[in-house]
């Protein structure tokens, strides 16, 4: 069985990977549009 610890720790990893998978992602689109405002990215996409 997992210790508490253990089971809180793995928490805390995956939330820390999450958070840097949805910030690559910000800068990924901010590197292709200028911008991260998502009404001005949906302008320049029509």
């Amino acid at each position: 069985m997992a210790t508490p610890q253990a089971l809180t720790l793995t928490s805390i990893v995956i939330g820390v990977a999450t958070t840097a998978l949805m910030l690559s992602f910000a800068v990924v689109i901010y590197r292709m549009y200028g911008t991260v405002n998502v009404d001005e990215i949906r302008e320049l996409k029509e």
